[in-house]
């Protein structure tokens, strides 16, 4: 043989050694943020935390309302009824955002929302006093069986009529009800600082096309085509310019996309979390024009 030629085969299986360790380094390096970025979702989304000891005494001393109980995949979950809970006009399914449970909701509704009413205060599975981790499927499941529930506290046939039901949800709270509203033909509420999709949320954080690999779907778009279809309603969404955590274009889009169905309000200066406390007129007016 050649020797030229012999060099150069025993020099082949090194560079192809050297080519697949490369490849493989090239490979783990682009992956691995994927990999980390399927792990962690939950802990990106979620941020569940308990109640205090005596929590539920303090708020039924507050507000004589009643626990909602109800046994789901994940668990026993209980919902916080309060308002008028005899004979009331309508009730409101509320849920909030994505760091905060039921019962920060109480004082707020008991001063602003509408005194003819009854409000379902719902957590999340994993949230509060409730078991179980959260999902998309487990708060649908959950709200699917908490809203016939209250509705028997109330005195109500065990399925509501969906007119008098009524939607409030802040940021992934307003994903909660968008779900509740869609599944239990609920046409009219209030929703605060909304996004489009999850999938969307993960380009916007990661800046990279990642939404195929959201689990945790929640897909505000998909749900209001939904309650549009149905027909008439209202759903008012107010949206802070200055939000730092959803971007207001995403308010925006929904209120261009769902012209008939959604009357956008954006609040100059606002951002993710402050609306209720520095515009609770502007979203009690809304409250009040929607429940009517």
């Amino acid at each position: 043989m050649d020797s030229k030629n012999e060099g150069t085969i025993r020099r082949a299986p090194r560079f192809w050694r050297k080519f697949r360790f490369v490849a493989f380094t090239v490979c783990l390096v682009a992956v691995a943020p994927c990999l980390l970025f399927v792990g962690c979702q939950s802990r990106i989304i979620y941020f569940p935390r308990p109640y205090p000891p005596g929590h539920t005494e303090r708020w039924q001393k507050t507000t004589h309302g009643k626990l909602v109980t109800v046994e789901t995949s994940q668990g026993k979950q209980t919902g916080y009824l309060q308002g008028r809970l005899s004979a009331p006009r309508r009730l409101w399914i509320v849920c909030g955002g994505n760091g905060t449970v039921a019962l920060d909701w109480s004082e707020w509704m008991q001063d602003h929302a509408p005194r003819e009413d009854a409000f379902l205060l719902v957590d999340f599975p994993g949230y509060g006093a409730n078991e179980g981790r959260p999902s998309p499927g487990g708060i649908r499941e959950s709200l699917g069986k908490m809203i016939p529930a209250a509705s028997l506290a109330l005195g109500w046939p065990e399925k509501p009529e969906p007119a008098k039901l009524r939607i409030f949800g802040h940021s992934l709270g307003a994903a909660a009800t968008l779900i509740a509203a869609a599944d239990h033909g609920i046409q009219r509420g209030v929703i605060l600082s909304p996004f489009t999709s999850t999938m969307q949320m993960a380009r916007v954080m990661t800046g990279l096309p990642v939404g195929f690999l959201v689990v945790h779907r929640f897909d505000n778009e998909a749900r209001l085509r939904q309650i549009a279809a149905r027909g008439t309603g209202k759903i008012v969404l107010f949206h802070g310019s200055q939000d730092e955590a959803i971007p207001v274009e995403m308010g925006r889009e929904l209120g261009t996309n769902f012209a008939g169905l959604i009357e956008y309000r954006e609040i100059p200066g606002a951002h993710h979390n402050d609306m209720p406390e520095t515009h609770p007129g502007v979203i009690s007016a809304a409250m009040r024009r929607v429940a009517e």
